[in-house]
Formats: C-alpha cells, sequence, structure tokens
C-alpha cells in the first residue's frame, strides 16, 4: 500500500463507518424491538427464521444467523421461556428437537412490524429511496465475497 489509507475504501474509512452504522442501527433497533414486542434483534431474527420454517432444528438457526450453535441454545432458550416457540421432539430423529412459533411468537411478529417501518424508514431516508437497491447489492456481494474467504 502507497499510504496509510491507500484504497478508496480506506481513504473513506470505509469498514470504521460500517462498523459504527451497524452497531447504531443494531442498538435503535433493539429499543425499538424491547419496546414493541420484548424481543431483541437477534431474538427476533431467529423467531423469524422459526415462523418461516416451523418445525426446524436449532442447527438451522444457527447456521442462517452464522453464530454457534451455543448461542442459539440460549436464545432458544429465552425465547422459549418468554412463551414465543416450543420444543417438540422430533417424529423422524428421537434425539432431536423441533422449533416451533407460538402464537404468541406470532403476535410478536405484527407487533414487530411498526420497528421494522421505522428501522427501513431511516435507512430509505439517509440513503435515498433510489440508491436503497445498489447500496444492499453491494452489501451483498461484500457478504458473498467475505463467506469466500
Amino acid at each position: 500500500m502507497s499510504s496509510k489509507h491507500g484504497s478508496p475504501a480506506g481513504k473513506r474509512r470505509a469498514y470504521f463507518q460500517l462498523q459504527t452504522v451497524a452497531q447504531r442501527l443494531r442498538t435503535t433497533a433493539d429499543r425499538l424491538f424491547a419496546e414493541e414486542a420484548g424481543i431483541t434483534t437477534a431474538q427476533a431474527a431467529a423467531l423469524m427464521l422459526i415462523e418461516n420454517h416451523a418445525g426446524c432444528r436449532q442447527s438451522l438457526i444457527a447456521a442462517q444467523l452464522g453464530q454457534r450453535e451455543s448461542a442459539v441454545t440460549a436464545m432458544v432458550g429465552r425465547l422459549e421461556a418468554a412463551g414465543f416457540i416450543e420444543r417438540r421432539a422430533s417424529q423422524s430423529d428421537g434425539r432431536a428437537w423441533e422449533l416451533w412459533p407460538t402464537e404468541s411468537g406470532t403476535d410478536a411478529l405484527r407487533r414487530l412490524e411498526a420497528a421494522l417501518a421505522t428501522v427501513n424508514g431511516y435507512i430509505d431516508e439517509a440513503i435515498g429511496v433510489d440508491e436503497v437497491d445498489g447500496v444492499v447489492d453491494a452489501l451483498q456481494r461484500l457478504s458473498d465475497l467475505l463467506d469466500h474467504r
């Protein structure tokens, strides 16, 4: 590298900006999600996956969220204790448990719609509705690149 911040991303401190914005966005969303449904963004992501893949196993949640299964075990325990999901013995594998949303879990996701709309509104306002697709596409390309490193 020819200078301290040789690349265009380095000159604009892109990594730092992405980290800072991601943390602030997560903090804002966590506050809104807690107000609306009493759960964190991480718990909401797991609950959404369970809602969309009813009867799935923890390993799917861990893989989709990029988490270790031990971290997901604790999160699933909290969701179950809150009454948002239930574990049922698998009919096909006696050692496995399936995760199912409860009516309370589905209701919590409905209550989160306003919070999600607020967060997405901040993104639209800051980026501009005409540029959102390009930014999301670029973030997906970055994610894909990092998956192969």
